[in-house]
């Protein structure tokens, strides 16, 4: 029994790391297509000139990088009781 948790939680834990992986690559490339956007996207941080539909998008986008966030942690967290229970 512990031996199946153990496999659950470390392999479980590798496949949400590459998922949430795919999901990070995901948000950059969508984030940034090219350098110039890369570099106005620090400019305007704040997005004080922008209209509520474009800080309305950027709440989106603020939601999706949390849920990122939320699965690589928990990705962490399986593969850390995988790897903690002895074999």
């Amino acid at each position: 029994m512990r031996r199946m948790l153990d496999d659950t939680l470390t392999y479980g834990g590798w496949a949400l790391s590459l998922f949430a992986l795919l999901v990070w690559v995901w948000l950059a490339r969508r984030a940034f297509p090219n350098f110039d956007a890369f570099v106005k996207g620090f400019d305007d941080e704040l997005h004080l000139g922008a209209s509520p539909e474009e800080r309305a998008r950027s709440a989106r986008w603020y939601q999706v990088r949390q849920a990122a966030v939320a699965l690589t942690a928990v990705a962490a967290l399986s593969l850390s009781i995988g790897f903690a229970i002895p074999d």
